[in-house]
């Protein structure tokens, strides 16, 4: 029952007679052409300048080529919460957010050939632009970032070795979100 809890209220807030609350529901397709991770996201007009969001992404992604090659991670499980300012109006026009989030990690073999792997809780920023393309239907573009802190981090030399380089709780920031994403606006 507890899995059917969102969907269930996704649609009580999507009924709604409210005449100045939309419901949208996105997906980034920049993420999904980073090695296939899944995403969405879903959102609530709080007003003419302001929205709510929630989302998540997922990615299951190991790649063993054959005995001999090194594995290749990028495991992700990711959940993200916050608000977007809108200047001119809801799900138009430019806008600023900010977001709290958690993550759990396994990347590693790719791009280089160390492995980190850990969870990370934070806050961040981001910033972009949304055209509507349609009553419905907005293309959004968008940068941002993250900090916060490794509650559990390990970095090993390589991807398929135990030799550990640093461990330890710490803190971070880095670049998070390259938004190219298609929103449905109910």
């Amino acid at each position: 029952m507890r899995r059917f809890l969102p969907i269930i209220l996704f649609f009580i807030l999507a009924g709604t007679g409210a005449r100045a609350q939309k419901v949208s529901v996105s997906t980034n397709i920049a993420d999904w052409a980073y090695l296939g991770t899944a995403n969405l996201e879903a959102g609530l007009s709080l007003g003419q300048h302001f929205s709510a969001f929630a989302g998540g992404r997922y990615n299951p992604w190991i790649s063993h080529v054959d005995k001999r090659s090194l594995p290749m991670y990028n495991q992700m499980k990711n959940g993200y919460a916050g608000v977007r300012f809108w200047p001119w109006y809801v799900y138009s026009g430019w806008w600023i957010g900010c977001k709290g989030q958690y993550e759990q990690f396994k990347k590693g073999g790719v791009w280089r050939p160390i492995l980190e792997e850990g969870t990370a809780i934070g806050a961040g920023l981001s910033g972009g632009y949304t055209i509507m393309i349609h009553k419905h239907l907005n293309l959004e573009f968008g940068i941002g970032g993250w900090g916060g802190r490794y509650t559990q981090y390990n970095k090993y030399q390589c991807a398929d070795c135990e030799d550990l380089v640093t461990s330890g709780p710490r803190y971070f920031l880095k670049f998070d979100d390259l938004i190219f994403a298609l929103v449905y606006v109910f």
